[in-house]
């Protein structure tokens, strides 16, 4: 058959998506992965078909209308959200839903659509796709399935806001009815539905069904069909460097802040000090992958601590002994999938992005996967949360010696291994998956 996958323009929303691609190409499926012309290069370097959409060049700016934000906030008042369910709102509404609105804008009338949008559901008419698999983030591709006469689910890089939103605005709409509001999800895809003709309905916004490759014990409590699988880390290619053939001579430390907040934020130079001085005094091997933006300001780098600008953790963590990092999703996987004790450094941070004419904005922040990885981290006994804000740095120092010398960190690492392991594989899931695509492609 042939699968098309869509993705969101950045590595952290395409490489959870390698290992199912390679599993389906090798059983003899057709694939094509479409996304920003950024990502032709990284998509071919994983040995797929990239299929670029819309003008190379910078990605376009997230549009919404002027009363976008007091319409959230009255919406938050409605739902009626508990302390937890706040933070997933939250969530979705300062990370998910401007993703979407990329390209996506709000402010877009039916009569037209973003260049890259028509591009997908062109190539979707004329590819004719069995299977559409598509980032959350690019709801259009479910237009484009339905256009094409594709079978159509989601996959997943991240807990399920989306499926939660909508059970929770279901819940919410049987007390409230019509003053609920609209969720902004619906007002998100329905111009680019409206152009092409299409119904918009929850098998549009949550798939016909939901690949979820999020470890069992962070999965958020969802209603809709879903297809567990396990993680399988990718987290890129390198040369090995020969200092990384030999065992250490001493227990190695990693340290790595993530991709995505590099790319898209300048990151606390608080937060880098603070772990550079911890491990300053300690008989530890260090190894930072972190680039010369992140070490703005940092003078002098402690003796016992390497930096690397990039490092794969598929190489990195395996002669490890420990690693500390920023509580992402994809790094915490790689960890647990290495059999490593972990440590997140999970408050908030100072963080500043630069706009386009080189102004600078800083604000208060976390990575949006922190409070469902540090949870499920702590109660597996597997690591623990590093606090540069609240702890001091010998509290911060004890934190690291706790996970490098007691055993019980190790065999929570292990526990937490096995969790992930219980999962099926990509390859187990692709009979699966021709099985759903045959039954509910048009025409079956």
């Amino acid at each position: 058959m042939r699968v098309l996958f869509t993705t969101w323009p950045a590595k952290a929303h395409l490489y959870p998506v390698a290992p199912l691609a390679w599993a389906l190409q090798n059983a003899g499926h057709e694939v094509r992965v479409a996304a920003h012309p950024m990502m032709a290069e990284t998509i071919r370097s994983l040995g797929l078909v990239p299929v670029a959409l819309g003008e190379d060049g910078p990605l376009p700016e997230s549009r919404t209308g002027d009363d976008t934000e007091a319409n959230l906030d009255r919406l938050a008042e409605a739902l009626d959200l508990s302390p937890g369910d706040r933070y997933l709102w939250d969530t979705l509404r300062t990370f998910v839903l401007p993703l979407m609105w990329d390209f996506h804008p709000l402010d877009r009338a039916s009569d037209t659509v973003d260049a890259a949008v028509d591009e997908l559901v062109r190539f979707a008419r004329h590819w004719e796709p069995d299977l559409v698999l598509w980032d959350p983030c690019w709801p259009s591709a479910a237009v484009a399935a339905r256009a094409a006469g594709a079978a159509h689910a989601r996959l997943l890089w991240g807990q399920d806001y989306w499926g939660w939103a909508i059970d929770r605005f279901a819940e919410r709409r049987r007390v409230l009815g019509a003053a609920l509001g609209e969720n902004p999800m619906v007002d998100t895809v329905r111009p680019v539905a409206d152009h092409y003709g299409v119904e918009v309905d929850d098998e549009l916004l949550l798939g016909q069904w939901t690949v979820d490759p999020v470890p069992s014990g962070m999965r958020l409590g969802v209603t809709h069909r879903t297809i567990p699988m396990r993680w399988v880390p990718y987290t890129g290619t390198a040369v090995v460097p020969e200092w990384l053939y030999a065992r250490p001579e001493r227990p190695r430390v990693a340290i790595s802040l993530g991709v995505s907040m590099r790319t898209y934020f300048k990151e606390s130079q608080a937060r880098v000090a603070s772990l550079l001085e911890m491990v300053s005094t300690m008989d530890v091997e260090v190894v930072a992958t972190l680039d010369k933006r992140q070490l703005e300001g940092i003078t002098t780098l402690p003796d016992n601590v390497r930096t690397v600008d990039y490092m794969p953790l598929t190489l990195l963590l395996p002669t490890t002994s420990a690693f500390i990092h920023h509580g992402g999703i994809g790094s915490f996987a790689a960890a647990a999938t290495a059999n490593v004790p972990q440590l997140i450094t999970s408050d908030e941070n100072d963080f500043t992005t630069v706009d386009d004419e080189g102004n600078e904005h800083t604000f208060a922040t976390q990575h949006m996967d922190v409070p469902a990885t540090s949870s499920y981290l702590e109660r597996s006994g597997a690591g623990l949360t590093l606090d540069h804000r609240r702890l001091t740095i010998p509290e911060m120092r004890d934190r690291l010696e706790r996970v490098l010398s007691e055993p019980s960190f190790r065999r929570g690492a292990a526990g937490l291994r096995n969790d992930l392991l219980a999962a099926p594989g990509p390859a187990e899931v692709v009979p699966l998956l021709e099985r759903l695509t045959r039954e509910n492609r048009s025409g079956g």
